[in-house]
């Protein structure tokens, strides 16, 4: 399935963006809801529109106010576990396909990062155990490079990742992985089994900008074809960006050139 994300819209827009993808009535394309929890104005709308849609939908996990290395017993890692009860119980209660992860917002200094790696790890594996017991994909996002500080995780820590948790599966943002250098092929060569969706979106190698599909450096045709070589059918999330001035026709005219490049690949 291809969704689209919410992103591209403010949060006053999450309803009519979400409306406006099911109206199309299309089996194969769906939406992928930010699921804030900081603005309960915003969770209210959310829960209001889950019932309304029949088209399918994904979850990309909260992300503001926010942090997966909350350190044990501060009142940031309480923020941390209940916004994700509250999301996954919700994911849970309508089918949404997966839920987005995100292991941290913040860039780290060279003599920190083993400490946090651990801590992120520690309140991952919490939050894996929720999401087995609500029967709910939640998927480790591969994250850009922090505007400051080092990644908590480089390309090969991701890696490590993986063998240290054997039942994670993930969600790859290509884009983020053209930035911080992740050769899609290989990884894909080796883990795609457990690659259960893509983030797509454009860039210009630098920095993290959210740019339309053909508005940057990524060979998208490229992609497509290690898509159906290693990772046929999984799900493709457009993830946009306010700042992409596209219309609905263009967008939508973006999901049915990446179907067909898809499927006329052999």
């Amino acid at each position: 399935m291809i969704l689209i994300s919410t992103l591209i819209g403010e949060m006053t827009q999450l309803a009519e963006i979400a409306n406006w993808i099911d109206q199309q009535q299309n089996q194969h394309l769906g939406v992928e809801l930010i699921a804030f929890t900081h603005d309960e104005d915003y969770w209210q709308t959310l829960n209001q529109l889950l019932p309304t849609l029949s088209c399918g939908c994904s979850f990309h996990g909260p992300y503001i106010d926010v942090e997966g290395t909350a350190l044990p017993g501060d009142a940031a890692q309480t923020q941390l576990f209940d916004s994700y009860e509250r999301v996954l119980s919700l994911a849970a209660r309508y089918e949404c396909r997966h839920v987005v992860y995100h292991y941290t917002q913040k860039g780290f200094r060279p003599a920190d990062r083993g400490y946090f790696q651990a801590v992120s790890q520690a309140n991952l594996s919490y939050l894996l155990r929720r999401a087995d017991y609500y029967g709910v994909d939640l998927l480790v996002e591969n994250l850009a490079l922090p505007a400051q500080g080092e990644p908590l995780y480089t390309v090969e820590d991701f890696e490590t990742l993986l063998s240290q948790f054997p039942s994670l599966n993930v969600l790859i943002d290509v884009a983020h992985g053209f930035i911080t250098g992740l050769d899609l092929e290989v990884f894909l060569s080796k883990h795609g089994h457990r690659v259960k969706a893509f983030h797509l979106n454009n860039n210009d190698g630098k920095t993290d900008q959210h740019r339309q599909l053909f508005d940057g450096k990524i060979d998208y045709q490229a992609f497509a074809k290690l898509y159906q070589r290693y990772t046929p059918g999984r799900d493709i999330v457009l993830e946009y960006e306010p700042h992409v001035r596209l219309s609905k026709a263009e967008l939508l005219e973006q999901v049915d050139w990446l179907a067909n490049t898809i499927s006329q690949i052999k």
